[in-house]
């Protein structure tokens, strides 16, 4: 069964993805995008978990946590120039029981709009 509109979701964004001020399109284009839901695990949680399991020192840091509710994600797609059905579906993983993917094939163009809407997370200061 398909996440719900009222969950929010996060992707991490690592270095290969942001160059310090922007977003690469590449995060979001493409079909199976991993993401992550914030109704399982906290956000708090998510830095070292993602530390731990997507990135891949020394080229490939995580920078920023991008956070969006599925809601916005589907009226993103349903008002794009090529309207695009989004869905978010559960597909946990060991290390991540909060895992989802969205499983449409995201173009550039739509990528950048989804972008637009993220709210970006920086590290918790230790």
């Amino acid at each position: 069964m398909a996440v719900q509109p009222v969950e929010d979701i996060v992707r991490a964004i690592c270095t290969d993805k942001w160059d310090g001020q922007r977003c690469s399109a590449s995060l979001f284009k493409g079909e199976n995008t991993s993401v992550s839901r914030l109704s399982v695990i906290p956000l708090q949680h998510h830095w070292d978990m993602f530390r731990q399991n997507v990135q891949k020192p020394p080229e490939r840091l995580l920078a920023l946590i991008g956070e969006i509710n599925v809601g916005h994600l589907q009226r993103v797609g349903r008002e794009y120039k090529q309207p695009v059905e989004i869905t978010v579906e559960p597909a946990p993983v060991d290390w991540n029981p909060a895992h989802a993917i969205i499983p449409q094939p995201i173009t550039r163009g739509l990528a950048n709009q989804i972008i637009r809407g993220l709210k970006l997370h920086e590290p918790p200061r230790t």
